[in-house]
């Protein structure tokens, strides 16, 4: 996966790898926090207070940590924080405040990304300067590793939550645009969840296998990684 490739960088350098671990750790908190906080600010913008009179546009981590789901992130790229409470009667037009807050969190990730992107772009090459002082080090492990873990896990929350699978936004935004009580719909409420995890566990038994074109997470994070390595080689010359 995406993230075992950048753990495993200078891994005999124990200073490094907590450098690693702690920019990867704060990518992580704030990514998913801000995805949360931008369902609340939609809902709230449509009608609903739920999330404000909840704290939970708050920007404080704890309010929005879920264990689980950041474990989920180094298991297998992806991961969440505890869903933002909605409450849709609130919403002054029920269909376009749906579709607001299906779409607020990834496109605040995609937002994000590309800002990451473009920092990454114009910083790298302070980044990659050689410095003898510890602290000037230190800061470039920690702002080179924050950047690529922003820009990686942000496009992958944006991708695992545009899937079409209940309970992730896709399927909410899909939802909304469809009928009422259609097959689709009652089968991904009673197996969403089933299915989400089938299409891990396959991706992961088929790339162990040597089918890796059956993982589309590990697809897709391969793809991040390239991208990522074409924006450092452009401005480092390489």
């Amino acid at each position: 996966m995406f993230f075992t490739r950048f753990f495993s960088t200078d891994a005999d350098n124990i200073g490094i790898s907590i450098i690693v671990a702690l920019a990867f750790l704060i990518a992580v908190v704030f990514s998913i926090m801000v995805h949360e906080i931008s369902h609340g600010y939609a809902a709230l913008k449509s009608g609903d207070p739920t999330a404000k009179a909840r704290g939970r546009l708050s920007l404080n981590p704890v309010s929005h940590f879920d264990l689980f789901g950041v474990l989920m992130f180094l298991l297998v790229g992806f991961g969440w924080a505890k869903p933002v409470p909605i409450d849709s009667r609130n919403f002054t037009n029920y269909k376009k405040g749906m579709i607001l807050v299906s779409i607020a969190g990834v496109s605040a990730n995609l937002i994000m990304a590309g800002i990451s992107m473009l920092l990454l772009y114009i910083f790298i090459p302070f980044l990659y300067t050689l410095s003898t002082n510890a602290v000037i080090v230190v800061l470039q492990y920690l702002g080179l590793y924050l950047l690529i873990y922003m820009i990686a896990i942000n496009f992958m929350l944006a991708f695992f939550n545009l899937l079409p699978i209940y309970p992730l936004d896709g399927y909410n935004l899909l939802n909304t645009l469809l009928p009422n009580n259609t097959k689709y719909q009652m089968f991904m409420v009673r197996y969403g969840i089933f299915v989400l995890i089938g299409l891990i566990l396959i991706g992961r038994v088929a790339e162990w296998l040597g089918f890796p074109y059956l993982n589309i997470f590990g697809m897709f994070s391969d793809l991040i990684y390239n991208i990522i390595q074409k924006i450092m080689l452009a401005r480092l010359g390489g």
